[in-house]
Protein backbone atom coordinates (compact mmCIF):
# COMPACT_ATOMS: atom_id res chain seq x y z
CA UNK A 1 0.00 0.00 0.00
CA UNK A 2 1.38 3.24 -1.17
CA UNK A 3 2.11 6.20 1.74
CA UNK A 4 1.60 9.50 1.78
CA UNK A 5 4.34 11.76 3.15
CA UNK A 6 3.47 14.01 5.39
CA UNK A 7 4.96 16.98 4.07
CA UNK A 8 1.73 16.31 1.24
CA UNK A 9 -0.22 16.01 3.97
CA UNK A 10 0.56 19.40 6.07
CA UNK A 11 -0.07 21.52 3.04
CA UNK A 12 -3.37 19.96 2.01
CA UNK A 13 -4.60 19.78 5.23
CA UNK A 14 -3.04 23.55 6.09
CA UNK A 15 -4.76 25.11 2.88
CA UNK A 16 -2.21 25.36 0.52
CA UNK A 17 -3.58 23.50 -1.93
CA UNK A 18 -7.09 24.10 -1.83
CA UNK A 19 -8.43 26.05 -4.63
CA UNK A 20 -9.71 29.12 -2.90
CA UNK A 21 -9.14 32.69 -4.52
CA UNK A 22 -8.32 30.66 -7.67
CA UNK A 23 -10.08 31.44 -11.20
CA UNK A 24 -9.24 30.11 -14.44
CA UNK A 25 -9.61 32.46 -17.46
CA UNK A 26 -9.39 31.56 -21.23
CA UNK A 27 -6.40 29.09 -20.53
CA UNK A 28 -4.83 31.15 -17.71
CA UNK A 29 -5.17 30.73 -13.77
CA UNK A 30 -5.24 33.40 -11.41
CA UNK A 31 -4.52 32.92 -7.65
CA UNK A 32 -5.69 36.25 -5.73
CA UNK A 33 -5.77 38.01 -8.16
CA UNK A 34 -1.99 37.41 -9.87
CA UNK A 35 -1.42 35.52 -12.90
CA UNK A 36 0.17 32.30 -11.63
CA UNK A 37 0.38 29.66 -14.72
CA UNK A 38 -1.10 29.20 -18.30
CA UNK A 39 -0.56 27.27 -21.77
CA UNK A 40 2.14 28.80 -24.01
CA UNK A 41 -0.82 30.44 -26.62
CA UNK A 42 -2.50 31.91 -23.59
CA UNK A 43 0.46 33.50 -21.91
CA UNK A 44 1.31 35.24 -25.77
CA UNK A 45 -2.71 36.26 -25.86
CA UNK A 46 -2.01 37.76 -22.38
CA UNK A 47 1.01 39.93 -23.82
CA UNK A 48 -0.35 40.93 -27.08
CA UNK A 49 -2.33 44.69 -26.09
CA UNK A 50 -5.47 44.73 -27.33
CA UNK A 51 -8.18 47.84 -28.02
CA UNK A 52 -8.77 48.31 -23.97
CA UNK A 53 -5.87 46.19 -22.75
CA UNK A 54 -1.84 46.72 -22.15
CA UNK A 55 -0.38 43.74 -20.18
CA UNK A 56 2.07 45.24 -17.04
CA UNK A 57 5.27 45.28 -17.55
CA UNK A 58 6.16 42.88 -14.98
CA UNK A 59 4.09 40.48 -17.13
CA UNK A 60 6.38 41.57 -20.27
CA UNK A 61 9.39 41.25 -18.57
CA UNK A 62 9.06 37.97 -16.30
CA UNK A 63 7.13 36.47 -20.10
CA UNK A 64 10.06 37.57 -22.53
CA UNK A 65 12.45 36.34 -20.09
CA UNK A 66 11.04 32.90 -19.24
CA UNK A 67 9.28 32.39 -22.80
CA UNK A 68 12.74 30.81 -23.94
CA UNK A 69 12.53 28.26 -22.23
CA UNK A 70 9.68 27.17 -24.15
CA UNK A 71 9.87 28.99 -27.62
CA UNK A 72 12.19 30.79 -29.73
CA UNK A 73 12.56 34.75 -29.77
CA UNK A 74 11.92 34.69 -33.55
CA UNK A 75 9.23 32.31 -32.84
CA UNK A 76 7.19 34.68 -30.21
CA UNK A 77 7.45 37.62 -32.65
CA UNK A 78 6.31 35.61 -35.22
CA UNK A 79 3.10 34.71 -32.91
CA UNK A 80 3.13 38.05 -31.71
CA UNK A 81 2.78 39.47 -35.49
CA UNK A 82 0.11 37.12 -36.01
CA UNK A 83 -2.40 38.31 -33.33
CA UNK A 84 -1.73 42.02 -34.06
CA UNK A 85 -2.26 41.40 -37.57
CA UNK A 86 -5.17 39.24 -36.79
CA UNK A 87 -7.05 41.72 -34.46
CA UNK A 88 -6.97 44.26 -37.03
CA UNK A 89 -8.44 42.45 -39.20
CA UNK A 90 -11.81 41.85 -37.57
CA UNK A 91 -14.43 44.64 -39.09
CA UNK A 92 -14.76 46.78 -42.01
CA UNK A 93 -12.08 49.39 -43.64
CA UNK A 94 -13.43 52.28 -41.88
CA UNK A 95 -13.46 51.21 -38.29
CA UNK A 96 -9.86 49.24 -39.10
CA UNK A 97 -8.22 53.26 -39.17
CA UNK A 98 -9.46 53.51 -36.19
CA UNK A 99 -8.28 50.18 -34.31
CA UNK A 100 -5.03 50.68 -35.79
CA UNK A 101 -5.00 54.08 -34.52
CA UNK A 102 -5.90 52.59 -31.00
CA UNK A 103 -3.98 49.56 -31.20
CA UNK A 104 -1.06 50.98 -32.73
CA UNK A 105 0.83 52.96 -30.29
CA UNK A 106 -0.02 50.04 -27.45
CA UNK A 107 1.50 47.47 -30.47
CA UNK A 108 4.66 49.86 -30.84
CA UNK A 109 5.07 50.44 -26.71
CA UNK A 110 5.21 46.48 -26.80
CA UNK A 111 8.04 46.54 -29.46
CA UNK A 112 10.13 49.25 -27.53
CA UNK A 113 9.99 47.66 -24.27
CA UNK A 114 11.17 44.19 -25.79
CA UNK A 115 13.97 45.66 -27.85
CA UNK A 116 15.41 47.83 -24.71
CA UNK A 117 14.98 45.16 -23.02
CA UNK A 118 15.97 41.88 -24.49
CA UNK A 119 17.94 43.98 -27.50
CA UNK A 120 20.09 40.73 -28.13
CA UNK A 121 16.40 38.68 -29.18
CA UNK A 122 17.04 40.81 -32.25
CA UNK A 123 20.57 39.74 -33.24
CA UNK A 124 18.23 36.88 -35.14
CA UNK A 125 17.23 38.13 -39.28
CA UNK A 126 14.26 36.22 -38.59
CA UNK A 127 13.25 39.29 -35.69
CA UNK A 128 14.86 41.94 -37.24
CA UNK A 129 12.41 41.14 -40.39
CA UNK A 130 9.18 40.75 -38.22
CA UNK A 131 9.81 43.33 -36.71
CA UNK A 132 10.68 45.67 -39.82
CA UNK A 133 7.50 44.39 -41.37
CA UNK A 134 5.16 44.97 -38.32
CA UNK A 135 6.73 48.50 -37.69
CA UNK A 136 6.15 49.97 -41.10
CA UNK A 137 2.28 48.16 -41.19
CA UNK A 138 1.84 50.38 -38.33
CA UNK A 139 3.53 53.52 -39.00
CA UNK A 140 0.71 55.06 -41.24
CA UNK A 141 -1.29 57.31 -38.40
CA UNK A 142 0.56 60.35 -37.20
CA UNK A 143 0.07 59.42 -33.68
CA UNK A 144 2.60 56.95 -33.90
CA UNK A 145 5.08 58.19 -35.97
CA UNK A 146 7.60 59.12 -32.54
CA UNK A 147 7.24 55.54 -31.54
CA UNK A 148 8.11 54.11 -34.69
CA UNK A 149 10.67 56.22 -35.53
CA UNK A 150 12.14 54.93 -32.43
CA UNK A 151 11.99 51.55 -33.64
CA UNK A 152 13.18 52.26 -37.05
CA UNK A 153 15.85 53.67 -36.01
CA UNK A 154 16.89 50.80 -33.37
CA UNK A 155 16.65 48.32 -36.74
CA UNK A 156 18.82 51.10 -38.53
CA UNK A 157 21.00 52.93 -36.38
CA UNK A 158 20.71 53.51 -33.13
CA UNK A 159 21.76 50.18 -31.17
CA UNK A 160 22.50 47.71 -33.39
CA UNK A 161 24.93 48.19 -37.00
CA UNK A 162 23.22 46.50 -39.22
CA UNK A 163 25.09 43.95 -41.52
CA UNK A 164 23.98 41.43 -44.04
CA UNK A 165 23.61 38.36 -41.60
CA UNK A 166 25.86 40.34 -38.97
CA UNK A 167 24.16 42.15 -36.00
CA UNK A 168 26.80 43.92 -33.55
CA UNK A 169 25.81 46.13 -30.06
CA UNK A 170 26.61 49.74 -31.31
CA UNK A 171 29.28 51.15 -28.10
Amino acid sequence: MPQTSPLTGMLVSSGYNKNQNQTKEEGLYYHDNTLVSGSLEALIHHLVPSMDYYPDRTYIFTFLLSSRLFIRPYELMSKVCHLCMEQQRLSDPQADKMRIRKMAPKILQLLQEWTETFSYDFRDERMMRSLKELTQRLSSGDEVQSQSKFIQSFVTEGKFIVQPGVYKIHE
